[in-house]
């Protein structure tokens, strides 16, 4: 149900941005009870926070390509596919709009950029341990 929930709540918000998200809509779309979207989620910002941290437990693994070069044009590749994406990408516009408007959507994007990055980070690391990159938090 959740699952459900979710996926329908991405669609509206792709299709009607954060203003046009309607409970209602989202219940119907997903085949649920609007009784349940409303009492798990009470409001459109609650779904949306949800929402993201969903996207962030699905968000795809980082391609290993064996450089920082190639690992950093990976990442870029995919945010750009992302974005550009007729669905992603205004949905992403969307979740940023809630985060602009509430704390806890705020928090939940948060969260999805940390878990993006602690997936990412560790490309820099691996390149900086084997000294194929200066460390640049030295002091001389």
């Amino acid at each position: 149900m959740r699952s459900a929930v979710l996926r329908a709540a991405g669609d509206a918000l792709a299709e009607h941005g954060l203003a046009g998200l309607d409970l209602a809509d989202v219940a119907r779309r997903a085949e649920v009870g609007r009784t349940t979207v409303y009492r798990r989620w009470g409001n459109p910002v609650a779904l949306v926070a949800d929402l993201l941290v969903e996207m962030a437990e699905q968000s795809l693994p980082r391609t290993e390509t064996g450089t920082l070069a190639g690992d950093l044009r990976a990442n870029a590749r995919l945010v750009r596919r992302t974005l550009a994406d007729p669905r992603q990408g205004p949905l992403f516009k969307a979740v940023i709009a809630a985060a602009t408007c509430d704390s806890r959507a705020a928090a939940a994007l948060h969260r999805f950029y940390e878990t993006r990055v602690d997936e990412w980070a560790p490309c820099a690391r691996q390149a900086v341990e084997p000294a194929k990159l200066p460390r640049t938090d030295r002091r001389e």
